[in-house]
């Protein structure tokens, strides 16, 4: 894919000025490259300074932001780039990848208003560690979530999956999914994790 799939608008932090982002429909070499470059070495100089301190439980990386520094990015990219049942998606901005996801379009919804139809997984949902609080002092570009979250929506409508999506949300995440996104909690399930859906109802009002 040599264009992005559309131009959308994040807003700096530090300026309180909006900024272009890219949306790519396919994760590219450079947004492999991006986080190899870029990212990890900020997820390692943290997670080492933690070990520094004492041990790194799951806790202490969600307290810090970095609970998922050890995701495997470019091995998921090689081991679902040739399969119809996984998408993937990047936001660039400032010639930079500032989020990533991966999302699976077989999953069947739980939620019981909607139980067994089917819906969009999203499984990777990752924002550039620049861009956390918790994690830097002063965070950059914000909105990535959102806008990765609303693709997904999007793109379980294309699939004419009524816009239902579903997840699994790390500890430290799971308000934001529930309050601020108004996806429905299921409570933890066999992963240890919280597992989210939103109906399609919800869908639309995260949309508007």
């Amino acid at each position: 894919m040599t264009e992005p799939l559309g131009i959308y608008r994040l807003q700096d932090r530090r300026t309180r000025l909006e900024v272009p982002a890219e949306l790519w429909g396919s994760l590219q070499d450079r947004h492999v490259q991006d986080f190899t470059a870029r990212w990890k070495p900020i997820f390692d100089a943290r997670l080492a300074e933690l070990r520094r301190q004492g041990d790194v439980t799951a806790a202490v990386a969600g307290e810090h932001n970095v609970q998922d520094a050890h995701w495997q990015w470019a091995q998921k990219v090689k081991e679902r780039s040739e399969s119809l049942s996984w998408a993937s998606f990047a936001v660039e901005a400032e010639g930079v990848t500032q989020g990533l996801m991966f999302a699976r379009l077989d999953g069947f919804a739980r939620e019981p208003s909607q139980r067994n139809k089917p819906l969009v997984d999203i499984d990777l949902l990752a924002t550039a560690p620049w861009n956390r609080s918790r994690l830097v002092e002063e965070p950059q570009f914000k909105g990535i979530g959102q806008l990765l979250l609303g693709t997904a929506i999007s793109l379980s409508v294309a699939e004419e999956f009524a816009g239902r999506i579903g997840l699994h949300a790390l500890p430290q995440a799971a308000s934001w999914y529930r309050d601020v996104c108004g996806m429905t909690d299921l409570g933890v399930d066999h992963t240890g994790m919280h597992y989210f859906e939103m109906t399609e109802q919800q869908a639309r009002a995260f949309i508007r």
